[in-house]
């Protein structure tokens, strides 16, 4: 990194790093307007059965009460029958013409049988009469313009089917096809396609979909399928990146004091408490480590409580040896612990996907942490799917502020050690168990279908992007974020580090404190999504002084 860093501050350095950024940037911008310029896309918008089941027909208990034998007939014609919905649009900075195309675009349906298809939502109604008159329509690879093939099953069979009457052989078409299809730039359409699944039997539609088509001198691309980290994408995110490299070193040798460094110290320190902010200061305390070697920090996840508690009974000699983070003021706290604010943390309710919510007001969540409300099924349409709660323990700092702001008091008693079910109390209505650490309570909602808790919102954020079980929830309407406190968001606090007394001026503990205000340890929180209560200018936030903390 040190070699690095010589290289990056060197004018020759610059200059090759200004020049990659340069050309990295500009490859997504030679592709689209030099190398593939011709670009076509569409997205299926609708994919789904039309029409009832003929159970649903029925009314009354029993199911005696019996629905017009024609309804029914209707019914279960319309049940083997779906609709797809694909918007096709010119997203290119060219027009497409129809010798542009190797290969004409087309779109096949698996099974399912082609009946019928209509333009519609055409940018004008003379792009809509174009594609209709382009429209074909094909088995396998037999095509039949729209005119002569017409296939107006729908408006022609319909009738005879419904009325009992065998309806005539007709092909069974495979796909349509876009033939002599051309598209200005922006213009866009909408192709309305009804099918019928072969068979009669009644198993489940098929969804398939595929498309062919080449253009030459450009891409076709289904926007639903279209990878996330395509090269343009990642060839723009490297020129970003060098960018911001670049600027933040020039930056830096602009804005830092040549020869500023921490000041150091020599000895040990461990900082215990909050398993919710141990994680970001244990990363803080490597970079001060990475400045001052002299100094040795140790971090450990104990929870707010259990942290206060150890540090109270400490005497001068060992005093300046342990700091204790504390998710908000911590009531173990007596006068001789002192308090420094360290940055706002806000907390989000977690549950599992299973649950099938990302919403909930205050009230719902007393009703279920209460257990007055002990089944998804209760709080929205859909699924029975049990509520399990997973808690903290009584020396969490996290638990302590979620029963002020949210509960409005203490959670329900400890019915699980499992988390699956009440094995503690097997008579009880809702399962309920408790977790040590932040990172495992939400490793048990990941588990546990239909699982609810806690967690820091980065946590939370960090564990919904690694798992696709965990869901963050809104509460109250507010997404859970700094930004939405002044709104009305009430779940969150202050993050403080207690010592006891007044730390010795060469001691670690002193320095350390000294570091958590500088611009790197700032910086280090912002990264983490916390926001420092020490600001740039040294002044302390207005949510750290706010009297309700």
């Amino acid at each position: 990194m040190q070699s690095l860093a010589e290289i990056l501050s060197s004018d020759s350095g610059s200059l090759v790093l200004g020049l990659a950024a340069l050309v990295a940037m500009a490859a997504p911008f030679v592709d689209r307007y030099f190398i593939r310029r011709r670009r076509l896309a569409f997205r299926v918008l609708y994919n789904s059965k039309i029409g009832l089941s003929p159970i649903d027909l029925h009314d009354g208990e029993n199911g005696s009460a019996q629905a017009d034998p024609q309804l029914e007939r209707t019914a279960r014609l319309l049940s083997r029958m779906s609709v797809v919905v694909i918007r096709i649009r010119n997203t290119g900075g060219f027009d497409i013409a129809p010798d542009d195309f190797e290969i004409p675009l087309s779109f096949t349906f698996g099974s399912r049988i082609v009946w019928d298809a209509r333009v519609s939502d055409a940018t004008d109604d003379g792009l809509r009469r174009h594609v209709r008159e382009g429209l074909e329509f094909f088995t396998r690879d037999t095509p039949q313009p729209v005119e002569s093939a017409k296939l107006s099953r729908v408006r022609a069979l319909l009738p005879k089917r419904l009325a009992g009457v065998p309806a005539p052989e007709a092909p069974e078409w495979h796909g349509v096809r876009l033939a002599r299809l051309s598209l200005k730039r922006k213009e866009k359409f909408k192709l309305v396609i009804v099918l019928r699944e072969s068979g009669d039997d009644d198993g489940e539609i098929s969804k398939e979909i595929e498309h062919h088509a080449r253009l030459a001198a450009g891409r076709i691309k289904d926007d639903r399928k279209q990878r996330r980290f395509g090269w343009p994408v990642i060839t723009t995110a490297v020129g970003v990146l060098l960018t911001g490299a670049l600027l933040a070193t020039l930056l830096v040798s602009w804005s830092r004091p040549s020869g500023e460094t921490a000041l150091c110290a020599t000895g040990k320190l461990s900082v215990e408490g909050s398993s919710a902010f141990v994680p970001i200061i244990g990363g803080i305390a490597a970079e001060y480590h990475g400045q001052c070697d002299g100094a040795a920090i140790t971090t450990r996840a104990t929870g707010s409580v259990t942290g206060v508690r150890a540090l109270a009974p400490l005497d001068a000699a060992g005093k300046d040896g342990l700091a204790v983070l504390s998710d908000g003021r911590s009531g173990e706290a007596g006068p001789e612990l002192a308090a420094k604010a360290v940055a706002v943390i806000v907390y989000s309710l977690v549950v599992n996907r299973a649950a099938g919510v990302d919403r909930l007001t205050t009230q719902q969540v007393k009703d279920i942490f209460s257990g007055r409300v002990r089944n998804w099924d209760q709080l929205r349409p859909g699924p029975s799917v049990p509520i399990g709660i997973v808690g903290r323990g009584q020396e969490s700092g996290t638990r302590k502020t979620f029963e002020q702001k949210v509960l409005g008091g203490a959670e329900d008693r400890l019915t699980s050690d499992s988390c699956r079910k009440p094995e503690r109390d097997p008579a009880a209505a809702t399962t309920r168990c408790e977790r040590g650490t932040t990172a495992e309570v939400l490793t048990e909602i990941a588990a546990v279908p239909g699982a609810i808790g806690y967690a820091d919102v980065p946590a939370a954020k960090a564990a919904a992007a690694r798992d696709q079980q965990v869901g963050v929830v809104q509460l109250d309407g507010h997404y859970p974020d700094v930004t939405t406190i002044d709104a009305g968001y009430r779940f969150w606090t202050v993050e403080y580090l207690y010592t006891k007394g007044v730390p010795a001026n060469e001691s670690v503990l002193k320095a350390f404190l000294d570091y958590l205000a500088s611009a790197t340890a700032r910086a280090e929180l912002q990264d983490a999504g916390y926001t420092p209560c020490v600001a740039k200018d040294g002044l302390l936030d207005p949510l750290c002084t706010r009297p309700d903390i």
